[in-house]
């Protein structure tokens, strides 16, 4: 049976410099697959090639297609998304205009705004509210939220966690999890608790290379995270 996302001998850097080596690995429906590793292993260099930011080698299927050498809009068109680690905004458009922007489909703003404010609440109390004042990490809940109203198939996420007061990270957790009855997750994480609570399959990066994977409860209980994510 086809893998909902099929990475095969991936390799991608910038210019002359190689940073992910030989890079395979699958994602089924509704499953969440950790990118796990320390600073500089080439986490972020992996969703940024998946995307088509960066050349690469190798190859990249999509429920069975070979999206390898399409451009970023294309794969997002195919229903491929990712959220950076830094949630970005438009300065003067509100909560609501930014959701709008994600849906595309003007017939589907009241459903996808709704979806939102049910993933969210507080965004929902704040759509008139220019994105340019809200916090941090309320600003990775739009962006999350962004990205799940389009209903893809995959959603690329880089650290979403990272730099969140914990009264936040409380909220993004159950919406990622609740993401995967529609979508499955590649998620970057160095955070092994956020881990622990998404589960899934893990895989750990070093120097660009998986050098161990599998269910992310099983590597935490044999203290293969703990040794390998240690600064």
């Amino acid at each position: 049976m086809t893998s909902l996302l099929e990475v095969e001998d991936l390799s991608a850097g910038y210019g002359q410099t190689t940073v992910l080596r030989g890079i395979s690995f699958t994602v089924e429906p509704g499953e969440v697959a950790c990118v796990m590793g320390r600073n500089g292993a080439g986490k972020t260099t992996l969703l940024r090639a998946l995307m088509g930011v960066l050349p690469k080698t190798g190859v990249v299927r999509l429920s069975g297609t070979d999206i390898s050498h399409r451009p970023g809009h294309r794969i997002n068109a195919a229903g491929m998304v990712w959220v950076p680690q830094e949630a970005s905004v438009f300065p003067g458009l509100t909560v609501r205009d930014h959701l709008i922007i994600a849906l595309q489909r003007r017939r589907e703003e009241e459903d996808g705004i709704a979806a939102a404010g049910e993933l969210f609440p507080v965004l929902g109390e704040r759509l008139r509210q220019e994105a340019q004042t809200l916090s941090g990490g309320e600003r990775k809940m739009l962006a999350l939220a962004q990205a799940l109203i389009a209903k893809p198939k995959v959603v690329l996420m880089d650290e979403p966690t990272e730099g969140v007061a914990p009264v936040m990270v409380e909220q993004l957790i159950p919406a990622i999890g609740a993401a995967t009855k529609q979508s499955s997750v590649v998620l970057v994480e160095q955070n092994i608790d956020t881990a622990l609570a998404l589960g899934g399959n893990a895989y750990v990066l070093e120097q660009g290379s998986i050098v161990v994977s599998g269910t992310v409860r099983d590597l935490h209980d044999r203290g293969v995270l703990a040794q390998r994510l240690a600064l």
